[in-house]
């Protein structure tokens, strides 16, 4: 951890540090161009203090001896002459206290006046000035004087000889040429300096970035790995060819295998053939199916998959394929209820309104009918057409009250029952027809079993239609199974018969009201016992193959106190 704090800490640097170290690197190469330009002036100026101090030492010695300038002239020019063509010496003057030229090295000077602009007085002594001033004719002209006094001064009157003024000029070109060049020599210096320093504050940042970069591509493989493994639904991908790239754990429902086991091969081979259909279908002009398949398994029975089929691309080119799918059985199946129950309302509302039509005329058709079998009392055919008429109305009046018991709102008067007991009860009402029929009853519970909250009559209402049915399909003997069991939070009544089943076309229409397969059936029978499950907030499941018999499910919600003492 401490390694990682430290490498962090080298090379996470903001902006503004590497301006400032930028603006360090820029005043530290200035300040070193600056000392070495200082520096290379004081060497000149040293140079040319000391060469200017030799000649005039040397031109004084030549003159020491004479008597004064004023009587030697010739000799001073002479001598000034063969001293100012040494190298670099543009020029010597010999001048007096008020500055008119004695000797110079150009004859045609003498006469004229120089060094006007200098303060004698400050001139005085025998201290080496210097002074540096502009050539129009070429290079800067380095001039370093002096003041000489030849003779000595009278002790007795204390009067001081006249002094002259001696003057040398250097030629700078050298100089000047020397220092370009190493002006230029330090420009590249700096030059590279401030190449090296960009590269490296920029590969600091670069650095920096790929670090950065770096992690951002760890957390965001990361993250979508953990996206791909916790998908609440199927995700599986391919490749252009048709070869599986990667799969996460909800898709072991779609393949044959697991994700590590088919990574690299062919899905076609491992999907079944519906979903490999669907993913076929993706194509340059299809780039997305989205369609609802049956995976038949032997475990688990028909499923319904919701699957949807993409293509993904990069710029334009073709790169793989992706597939999502999610087992939407249950929605299915649930969708299927809600459209049955809106279906069922709108037959129910319906159906109170026709009932109520029907049955005041019924009535009256009824009273005619009693009046005209007492009238007619006597002849036996008369009476016998009027009790018919009778019994006809009474049907249909019982088939009216069916009716409008199917679609009157249902109020339950729940209790807590024990679902055991209830069942017995109701076996007991249909064991007279088992026997007349030959089938056999059996019930099987579990011990201690909860008791649920119902509402007894209208579930032995719904048990009774149940067991009638079951009756009914089993003219000629059979068994008849009841079986109570708890499983996660729910409690399950599970009813079988051996009957003759019922067609698979036939099936989905069991619940519709008035469909019935039986000649005397009324179809309101199912249709009455799932409103009442509804009712109750459970329900209703039917299994049946014609010819292999009948299993119905009805399956109560237990509440959190009767999960508790289960």
């Amino acid at each position: 951890m401490e390694k990682k704090k430290k490498k962090k800490n080298r090379f996470d640097i903001s902006v503004w540090v590497a301006i400032s170290a930028a603006a360090v690197l820029a005043v530290i190469l200035g300040m070193m161009i600056f000392m070495q330009f200082q520096q290379r002036k004081d060497q000149a100026v040293t140079l040319f203090v000391e060469k200017g101090a030799t000649l005039i030492q040397s031109f004084e010695a030549g003159l020491r001896g004479r008597l004064g300038l004023d009587q030697d002239s010739f000799y001073l020019q002479k001598l000034l002459m063969e001293t100012a063509q040494q190298p670099d010496i543009d020029y010597m003057i010999v001048t007096d206290g008020q500055g008119q030229i004695l000797a110079d090295s150009d004859p045609s000077m003498l006469g004229r006046s120089y060094g006007l602009d200098l303060d004698m007085k400050k001139i005085a002594g025998t201290e080496i000035r210097w002074r540096q001033t502009a050539n129009p004719e070429g290079a800067g002209t380095f001039e370093v004087y002096r003041e000489y006094s030849p003779r000595r001064g009278d002790r007795a009157t204390g009067e001081r000889p006249p002094s002259f003024i001696i003057f040398v000029g250097f030629n700078m070109d050298k100089i000047e040429k020397a220092s370009r060049e190493d002006t230029f020599r330090m420009m590249i210096t700096a030059l590279i300096l401030v190449l090296i320093g960009s590269l490296a504050i920029i590969s600091l940042f670069l650095a920096q970035a790929y670090r950065l970069a770096r992690a951002s591509l760890s957390r965001v493989t990361v993250f979508s790995e953990a996206l791909v493994k916790n998908m609440p639904i199927a995700l599986l991908a391919v490749d252009k060819t048709g070869k599986v790239v990667t799969c996460n754990e909800q898709a072991q429902g779609l393949i044959t295998g697991s994700c590590l086991d088919v990574a690299g091969q062919e899905a076609s081979l491992f999907l079944p053939v519906t979903v490999s259909r669907v993913l076929g279908k993706i194509n340059e002009q299809t780039q997305m199916v989205e369609e609802d398949v049956v995976i038949s398994s032997a475990k688990d029975g028909d499923q319904i998959w919701e699957v949807v089929a993409a293509a993904f691309a990069d710029e334009d080119v073709h790169e793989g394929k992706i597939l999502l799918a999610r087992n939407v059985t249950a929605i299915r199946q649930m969708e299927q209820e809600v459209t049955r129950s809106r279906h069922l309302n709108a037959i129910g509302s319906l159906a109170a309104g026709v009932a109520h039509e029907i049955r005041n005329p019924l009535s009256s058709i009824k009273g005619f009918a009693v009046y005209f079998r007492e009238r007619l009392s006597g002849n036996k055919e008369d009476e016998e057409t009027a009790d018919i008429m009778i019994a006809e109305t009474e049907r249909l009046n019982r088939v009216i009250s069916q009716l409008i018991e199917f679609a009157r709102p249902l109020t339950l008067k729940k209790e807590q029952t024990n679902l055991t007991d209830l069942v017995r009860h109701t076996i007991r009402l249909v064991d007279a027809e088992a026997r007349k029929n030959g089938v056999a009853i059996d019930i099987r519970a579990g011990e201690d079993l909860p008791e649920a909250d119902i509402d007894p009559d209208k579930i032995k209402q719904v048990l009774l239609n149940i067991f009638l049915n079951a009756l009914s399909a089993m003219p000629d003997g059979g068994r008849l199974s009841v079986e109570l069991a708890t499983q996660q939070g729910f409690m399950d009544v599970v009813v079988s018969d051996t009957g003759s089943g019922i067609k698979e076309e036939d099936l989905p229409r069991i619940y519709d009201p008035y469909f019935t397969s039986k000649p005397a059936g009324t179809g309101l029978g199912l249709a009455v016992a799932q409103k009442i499950m509804d009712a109750h907030g459970g329900m209703i499941q039917t299994e049946s193959k014609a010819g292999f018999g009948t299993k119905v499910t009805l399956r109560f919600s237990l509440s959190a106190k009767e999960k508790m003492e289960k």
